[in-house]
């Protein structure tokens, strides 16, 4: 029972020392486009992707790793270039960490390397009814 009782106390105090060393942990949530070509710039939205938390930036399709230049750079945002010897097909993106332990974290957002856009399909227009040009009889 003292066993228990010391290792849920452990827990408790260990708890807020865990969520503050994970508060500072990189975390991209979107990007502005589903598809880039080779020279495009990409932006990318999520938390803590300021220059203290995110060193590099990688495409990585599970075999192959290609860094990108970083263009720009805030804790909210980060826009980065497709290189030209990036090949087509899908990526997910790898930051390598800052700080004196940097590490590789690969995020769960993908990006599709394409020669040419794909035709995104029209929206259908809701039909605007005509006005009856017939006068109403008396």
């Amino acid at each position: 029972m003292k066993r228990s009782l010391g290792l849920l106390l452990l827990l408790v105090l260990a708890l807020p020392l865990m969520l503050l060393a994970a508060s500072g942990v990189p975390m991209m949530r979107a990007l502005d486009k589903e598809e880039a070509k080779r020279g495009d710039v990409v932006m990318i939205s999520g938390d803590n992707l300021g220059k203290a938390n995110v060193a590099e930036l990688y495409l990585t399709n599970g075999k192959d790793d290609f860094k990108v230049e970083i263009t720009e750079q805030t804790t909210a945002t980060l826009k980065f270039k497709v290189g030209k010897e990036i090949r087509f097909g899908r990526y997910s993106l790898m930051i390598l960490t800052g700080g004196e332990t940097p590490m590789f974290i690969e995020q769960p957002v993908k990006l599709n390397i394409v020669e040419q856009y794909s035709p995104k399909p029209e929206v259908e227009q809701p039909a605007v009814p005509s006005e009856s040009t017939s006068s109403p009889t008396q």
